[in-house]
């Protein structure tokens, strides 16, 4: 089981400490502490960051939350995947956001989905739009993988993880004989990849962790079809 630390001062002390006196970071985020610092040369550094991002060189995302700016059409230097865990945190990206990323689903998803263990939440940001879904802390840790983008790295989920997660939140299933018909109809996903794909042991350690009828039912459907495929494969 993989454990999230909440995200702290560690982070931007750290760019403080190796970098003093210089800009601001052009690449990466940083909060409204690091930037005093790096600012501490002027006479009214606030004046000076709140110039910054009336200017449109600083992007204020949230409060005390900052990315460089960058121009229309332009790529911004941070992903904003990179920013779900600094927006909210501890969370990591999942449901449709992570099923397109993994190539699960074919529609390109603008909106940051994320799972927390905290509260729900929605932030619209000049970054973007990002949800949070909660789930259990038994259930948080499971399935997820640190990955590298530009600015920083963030948490997402394993495509089984995405799913189970997406699964949990529809209602009224609990028969894995529906299985294939919500994931082909309603998810547009196609189950013959998921067969193919997905781990099964990882899939049991999810269901486990959750303990929802509706994982359950998904748990018990690809076993049954992994196991079909295995016994054609041999005969």
């Amino acid at each position: 089981m993989l454990f999230i630390l909440p995200v702290s001062r560690l982070f931007f002390d750290m760019l403080a400490k190796f970098e003093p006196n210089s800009d601001l970071p052009t690449d990466q985020p940083f909060d409204y502490q690091l930037a005093m610092d790096r600012l501490r040369d002027y006479r009214a550094p606030r004046d000076r960051l709140g110039h910054l991002c009336v200017s449109g060189k600083v992007v204020r995302v949230r409060k005390g939350l900052y990315v460089p700016g960058w121009k229309r059409g332009q790529e911004p230097p941070v992903d904003p995947l990179v920013l779900s865990g600094l927006v909210y945190g501890p969370s990591y990206v999942s449901l449709e956001k992570a099923l397109s990323r993994h190539g699960l689903i074919p529609e390109r998803v603008e909106e940051i989905t994320c799972i927390t263990s905290k509260r729900a939440k929605l932030f619209d940001t000049p970054a973007g739009r990002f949800r949070y879904e909660p789930v259990n802390e038994r259930v948080f840790g499971v399935g997820i993988r640190l990955e590298q983008s530009r600015g920083g790295s963030f948490f997402i989920a394993e495509p089984e993880k995405a799913l189970c997660d997406r699964l949990a939140m529809i209602s009224g299933l609990t028969a894995a004989r529906d299985m294939r018909d919500v994931l082909e109809n309603d998810l547009r996903i196609e189950s013959d990849e998921v067969i193919r794909s997905f781990r099964l042991p990882l899939v049991t350690e999810i269901a486990d962790a959750y303990r929802r009828k509706s994982v359950s039912a998904f748990h018990r459907w690809l076993a049954r079809q992994q196991k079909h495929n295995t016994k054609a494969t041999e005969s």
